[in-house]
């Protein structure tokens, strides 16, 4: 049985919906939208769709960040329970570190880009190797104007012409 082609307005819908904060629970009960069965498909055929539909997540987790605010008012006013603000600030931190981990995200990431003439296996060695420790006379990182003067202290009396 051959699926119904799904108009790109559709498409243009469900996206509009994700970024304005709908789930796509509550999208897909819509009779107009398409089945998450189908919208998992578009996604693993086409790259650019799934693009969009990152995007449209990055978004709603932009919305959510702004929520967090009407919670903290909320809290300051002292509306409503205290745990149930902080669940629904806590939850609601969770999903926008989720939706936007670039932006508000537990995790850094640290991206390592190769080098022309080397190997990851060299850098790793040179990284893990521990470094030589270099011990020098207190003498040699002196100037020679500090070490005369030091010398010179040590066979006079500095309070001598106070007397």
């Amino acid at each position: 049985m051959a699926r119904p082609k799904i108009s790109e307005d559709v498409w243009s819908e469900f996206l509009e919906r994700l970024t304005n904060g709908s789930t796509i629970t509550s999208i897909v009960k819509d009779k107009s939208m398409p089945s998450w069965t189908s919208i998992s498909r578009k996604l693993a055929a086409e790259p650019e769709f799934e693009r969009q539909y990152r995007l449209a997540l990055e978004f709603r987790g932009m919305l959510l960040q702004e929520e967090l605010e009407d919670i903290k008012r909320d809290a300051r006013m002292g509306m409503g329970d205290a745990h149930g603000l902080r669940l629904a600030a806590d939850i609601t931190k969770w999903q926008v570190a989720r939706m936007t981990p670039k932006i508000y995200g537990d995790r850094h990431q640290l991206e390592v880009t190769p080098s022309k003439g080397g190997s990851y296996l060299e850098a790793l060695t040179q990284v893990n190797t521990p470094a030589q420790e270099v011990l020098t006379d207190e003498r040699d990182t002196q100037s020679e104007e500090v070490r005369a003067r030091s010398q010179n202290a040590q066979n006079e009396c500095p309070d001598s012409d106070i007397i």
